[in-house]
Formats: C-alpha cells, sequence, structure tokens
C-alpha cells in the first residue's frame, strides 16, 4: 500500500520551513514560545491569503446559484467563503433559455440603468457586485424565477483539525493540525521566502524556489489541451502538408 499524503498539516509545513532554514524542528509550532516560530506561525497565514489572490487554483474553486423571485430586493448575499468571481462564468441556467449573464456592470453603467428603468422585464439579466452583495437587474421589480449561476473562487484554503468537513473550512491558520490545501512544496517555499525576509537575510535561492514551484505549478494545476500541429489519426489538424506551402519559408 502506497503511503501518500496528498496535503500537509501546518505543523508539517512550519517544521519542514523552519530546518529549511537552520532551525531545530518545534515539537508544536503553535504553542512554541520560541520568536521564530511565532513568526513562521503567522507568516503561513499571509502565505495561503496571498496564494489566494495570486492564481484561480482549482482546488479551491465552488459554484454558487440562485433563483430570482419578484420580491426579491435585488441584492443577494454572497458565500460565506466568497473571495472573487470567476471571470465569464455567470449564466441564466435552467430556465426557458440559457443566456451568459451583462456585466459586470461599471458604476456608470449601472446608475444609468437604474436611472433610465428602460424595461423591467427582459432575456437578459445585468450583475455587478457591490458592498458585498451580488446585484441584478431588473430590479424594479426583479424577474421572477430566472436561474443563476457562477463559479468563484473561495476563501477556505485552510481545512480546521484535519476534519474534511465543510463546517471546518476557514481562511486563518490557528492549529499545528490544520490541513493546507496548497501544493506543499509550494507552500513550503513561499514561507521559507517570508521568513527570510522577514528576518533581512540574503533571499536569493528561496526567491528562485519559490518561484520555480510557483510557475511549475500553475502550469499544472489544470490540464490542458493536445494541440496537433500534424497528421494525426485523433484531433484537428493544425498544420501539415494539407495546409502549409512548400516553399516560402519565412517570407
Amino acid at each position: 500500500m502506497t503511503d501518500v499524503t496528498r496535503f500537509l498539516t501546518a505543523e508539517q509545513i512550519i517544521n519542514r520551513a523552519a530546518v529549511e532554514v537552520g532551525l531545530a524542528p518545534a515539537g508544536d509550532p503553535f504553542t512554541s514560545a520560541d520568536p521564530s516560530f511565532r513568526q513562521l506561525r503567522t507568516l503561513i497565514t499571509s502565505c495561503g491569503q496571498t496564494l489566494i489572490q495570486d492564481y484561480p487554483w482549482q482546488g479551491l474553486q465552488r459554484s454558487f446559484s440562485l433563483t430570482t423571485n419578484s420580491g426579491d430586493s435585488g441584492e443577494y448575499d454572497l458565500p460565506a467563503d466568497f473571495s472573487y468571481m470567476i471571470d465569464q462564468t455567470g449564466w441564466q441556467r435552467g430556465g426557458p433559455a440559457t443566456w451568459p449573464l451583462l456585466g459586470p456592470a461599471s458604476p456608470q453603467v449601472w446608475s444609468f440603468l437604474e436611472a433610465q428603468q428602460l424595461y423591467s422585464q427582459s432575456l437578459y439579466v445585468w450583475f455587478r457586485l457591490a458592498n458585498g452583495k451580488f446585484n441584478v437587474f431588473p430590479n424594479d421589480p426583479v424577474p421572477d424565477g430566472v436561474p443563476i449561476a457562477f463559479e468563484y473562487i473561495s476563501r477556505a484554503w485552510v481545512v480546521g483539525d484535519g476534519d474534511a468537513g465543510p463546517q471546518s473550512a476557514k481562511d486563518t491558520v490557528t492549529s499545528g493540525a490544520d490541513v493546507i490545501k496548497f501544493e506543499p512544496i509550494l507552500i513550503i517555499n513561499y514561507l521559507k521566502l517570508k521568513f527570510l525576509t522577514a528576518k533581512g537575510f540574503d533571499t536569493t535561492e528561496a526567491k528562485n524556489d519559490f518561484t520555480l514551484s510557483l510557475d511549475s505549478w500553475k502550469g499544472k494545476d489544470n490540464s490542458a489541451p493536445i494541440l496537433n500541429a500534424g497528421n494525426k489519426p485523433f484531433g484537428p489538424r493544425l498544420l501539415d502538408f494539407m495546409n502549409v506551402p512548400e516553399t516560402g519559408y519565412g517570407s
């Protein structure tokens, strides 16, 4: 049986980073009085919260849906773990027709729509994010029974105390047993870089390690399409003897 752990705990990550920068590991980094470990357990939260805003990691992608009601105000609560919406994923789904949401509307466009109130019913629904809410237009009244859905990035990159239940999801590390939902080598290298920077030490090698990990895992986070540049039996033909002239190369 293969002994493989997909994700590591905060204790494992902090101790690995500590050893790699020349510190002795702590039995529990979250009870250690050592100033370096106090710093490491604070920096690991900064690392995770920064990585969220850097890239839409597939492990943090979530779906949100709602169905409008004519008695609604047009403002809807976003999920508690909402970080940001994934562009161009907003659709009216499953109703009489499937249409993309229009928007996000700028403050100028939204002001125009509300000032003009050109229509109360439409095939299309506009949206914007404002004041921590998901807003739709038309909103006076809201069209009845429009199913809306979009994808977003969750803030919940920490699973508390090793419990995989959704009730334990959070965005701050508070315990050595918390599970970190990022590729281990990525956050270990980032934590080392943050620690060495905070201490004023040379960060050249640490920065190179982190940049390599970040670029690598951005590329590996999702599968890529196959580009067929030859006359292969499967997939569309892009370049071969049928569509490339035999003369004039480079001209």
